[in-house]
């Protein structure tokens, strides 16, 4: 174990150390600036062996960090791949230049051969007719003329020379040729998307062009595809596949090309809608659509009355001066009216359980209307009169019903509902007010014809 009591030694890797561990670089500021060997020998003590100079002269001797040029790309390259690389370009220039030796003709031409080669020519001297028929028009006057093709609607779902578009490949036997024509199958690429139908349009397509003087019938709608075997042979125990069907449905790669049974026929022809007893009458006039509109709505009129005894039960919202709204159940029959209160929720325990339901005879009931619209909302509002009412209900209903202020014989409800509920229930009562005809309701027209005659009379005084 080697022991060191140089004090120079000794301050120096102590703070060496902190200086290296310290990621702060706070030691570093600290102790940059101090002289260790000059403090040392103001005091007089000795020195590390071999480092008398201070720290100060001895920053000369550092040596410099080694920085990484940022404008370094990559290591040129060699002059050995430069010379291969030119020698390959000269290559490939050379292979496209052809060298002609230029040796003399052993044999002599004469004054007028060589005058006969080199004559020269009048640009202005026409020697003939001049042809301005190209070389297709030619070919094409004289090619027979062939018959139309008249399937060309179905050349557009040929899948040839399409780039990006889902495709089908068959092989199709033509079924209505002769054995030698059958064993040799039509090789068609036809569009993913395309039905059925259409498909067997372009194989009738593909077909005439290649055979112009075809036997095809130009309604497809009388073939049919089937399935086959790889050898051609027909799958009669399959049915052809459904012509409104997409064609890329169907996997199999032989198809067969079937003129097709009326029967057949039959099972893929698409039925017309049965047309209605109104489609099939001829339009009427506006009158006559305006007589029909009268007696349709007379004759719901007349429905609407007979089902007016029935009872029914409506859930609304009866509008009072305690509580703006509060629901209700108004079960109208042809002898009452029966009012029941929804009991839920906080209403059950500050109000309802101090009332119980109430119910009038279609006797008292006087009037009903509706009185205004608020969207899809309706209000309307039940006259009634309780002369024959018991006192208990009497004190009852003067919680939440309206006094006229005209008069004291008559009080009213006002309910809200939606507009169609609204609606049904002021004609089904008023269907049963008409049909009783009432004490209460006479009495209230009466009342109606008297203050219409008052409010005239003041306007005439006036």
């Amino acid at each position: 174990m080697a022991l060191y009591d140089n004090k120079h030694w000794l301050l120096s890797h102590i703070r060496d150390s902190f200086i290296s561990t310290d990621d702060t670089g706070m030691c570093e500021m600290v102790m940059l600036g101090e002289d260790i060997p000059k403090q040392l020998k103001t005091n007089g003590e000795a020195c590390y062996p071999g480092d008398e100079q201070s720290d100060d002269e001895d920053l000369d001797g550092e040596s410099y960090d080694i920085q990484m040029d940022m404008e370094y790309v990559h290591r040129p390259r060699s002059h050995t791949a430069q010379r291969l690389e030119k020698m390959e370009m000269e290559r490939k220039k050379a292979a496209k230049v052809k060298h002609i030796k230029w040796e003399p003709n052993p044999g002599g031409m004469t004054d007028e051969e060589k005058f006969e080669m080199f004559k020269r020519k009048d640009p202005w001297k026409r020697t003939g007719p001049i042809n301005r028929q190209s070389f297709f028009s030619e070919q094409l006057s004289k090619c027979p003329l062939v018959p139309r093709n008249p399937f060309t609607d179905y050349m557009k779902f040929d899948g040839n020379a399409r780039v990006g578009v889902h495709i089908r490949k068959y092989r199709i036997y033509m079924c209505m040729l002769g054995e030698e024509e059958r064993q040799y199958p039509l090789q068609v690429v036809v569009l993913g998307t395309a039905k059925v139908q259409q498909f067997i349009g372009l194989i009738c397509y593909k077909y005439a062009t290649e055979h112009p003087h075809h036997n095809l019938q130009e309604d497809i709608t009388k073939y049919g595809l089937y399935i086959t075997e790889d050898d051609g042979e027909v799958d009669w125990d399959f049915p052809c596949l459904d012509p409104r069907e997409v064609i890329s449905k169907f996997e199999f790669p032989a198809l067969c090309l079937v003129e097709m049974s009326p029967c057949d026929r039959a099972k893929h022809t698409p039925v017309s809608p049965v047309r209605t007893m109104h489609e099939m009458l001829p339009k009427a006039s506006k009158m006559e659509e305006e007589i029909f509109a009268a007696d349709l709505a007379r004759m719901k009129g007349h429905t609407t009355a007979m089902e007016a005894p029935l009872y029914q039960l409506y859930r609304v919202n009866m509008l009072n001066r305690v509580i703006s709204k509060t629901e209700i159940q108004l079960g109208i029959s042809g002898d009452k009216i029966e009012i029941d209160p929804v009991i839920t929720g906080r209403v059950a325990s500050r109000l309802w359980n101090r009332l119980r339901a109430v119910s009038y005879q279609m006797d008292h009931i006087a009037w009903c209307e509706l009185t205004e619209y608020k969207g899809a909302k309706a209000i309307f509002t039940l006259i009634y009169t309780h002369q024959f009412v018991a006192q208990s209900e009497a004190l009852i209903l003067s919680a939440h019903s309206q006094h006229s202020p005209q008069t004291t014989a008559f009080k009213t409800y006002d309910f809200e509902a939606d507009v169609s509920v609204a609606e049904e229930i002021v004609d089904k009562i008023n269907h049963l007010l008409e049909l009783r005809s009432s004490g209460a309701r006479k009495e209230f027209l009466q009342y109606k014809e008297r203050k219409a005659a008052r409010g005239k009379s003041f306007s005439l005084h006036r």
